[in-house]
């Protein structure tokens, strides 16, 4: 069911609407209570979560689960503000925040708790959105940590590493130096990721968008998300493909310890696209176990 939610209330001038799908439980299955919020990665769309023959969406609601998937605003079928300079991570983040309130309040049947779930840059999203707003009773971290990618950073934005302040300021400027548009159409050369066969490797392409430029700079920058991760309270999964890209697993981990309750989980044969490798109903299977174990023990 493709839902669209008025966001005047929250977005700059243009940005009038986030378009997102709903994934209802077929019947059959008894439902769960849980809500899952799904939200892509840099230069994908909403679509990244239902991909012919890997559809995260339908997955989960086929046991039962809720799922729905976000078109970030800027991207897909969701409104472009009049001036994209200002989509950054902050601002982003609210607008999911009020988009899923807004769901949960009148569009959506009761749930006892959300999932959050965020692949790459949309799992910095994701740690933006839970660390200033909430909403989510547990977190799943896909081909995501706080260290970025320095390796591919000029030096100005390098310079900005572990500096969030300061790359709140010079964001706009770093786009536009890199990029010359907040919103650049990139070749994501999807063929990077060689645990993906032609069919998948197509499927991604179809599902691809713009770039949020401010959204996807920060998430390469070194500790841009720093004191997001540290206000993080609630289960957190970090999940990474053994042929990711970015920092390792190992190195990742320590920044999440603070939650008191961290999972690990390494998928073997997969690159940064986890979802569509051929491992990847392991990562399924290993998503739901968690989200059942991890809420049943904060169940009253």
């Amino acid at each position: 069911m493709r839902i669209t939610v008025d966001v005047r209330d929250v977005a700059p001038p243009g940005g009038e609407c986030v378009v997102v799908d709903v994934f209802a439980p077929p019947p059959g299955p008894p439902p769960t209570g849980l809500l899952w919020w799904l939200l892509p990665g840099g230069g994908m769309s909403r679509r990244y979560w239902d991909l012919p023959g890997h559809s995260v969406a339908r997955y989960l609601a086929d046991r039962g689960h809720v799922a729905v998937t976000v078109d970030h605003l800027g991207v897909g079928e969701s409104s472009v503000p009049d001036d994209p300079y200002l989509l950054t991570p902050h601002l982003v983040a609210d607008v999911n925040a009020h988009v899923l309130q807004r769901l949960r309040d009148g569009d959506l049947p009761p749930t006892r708790a959300v999932v959050g779930c965020g692949h790459s840059a949309g799992a910095g999203l994701l740690v933006h959105q839970q660390a200033r707003h909430g909403g989510c009773d547990a977190v799943a971290l896909l081909g995501y940590g706080g260290r970025g990618m320095p390796e591919v950073l000029d030096p100005a934005a390098a310079a900005y590493a572990d500096d969030p302040d300061g790359l709140r300021a010079a964001l706009p400027g770093l786009v536009r130096d890199r990029f010359g548009t907040p919103l650049p159409d990139l070749d994501r050369r999807h063929g990077r990721d060689h645990t993906a066969d032609d069919g998948v490797k197509g499927a991604l392409a179809r599902a691809s968008a713009p770039l949020l430029g401010l959204v996807g700079l920060a998430s390469m920058v070194p500790g841009s998300a720093r004191d997001e991760i540290a206000a993080l309270d609630v289960p957190v999964l970090l999940a990474h493909g053994d042929r990711d890209i970015g920092a390792p697993l190992a190195e990742v981990a320590p920044e999440f310890a603070h939650t008191g309750d961290l999972t690990l989980y390494r998928l073997a044969d997969s690159g940064h696209h986890s979802v569509v490798s051929p491992n990847h109903s392991l990562l399924l299977e290993r998503l739901v176990a968690w989200a059942g174990s991890v809420l049943a023990r904060g169940a009253p």
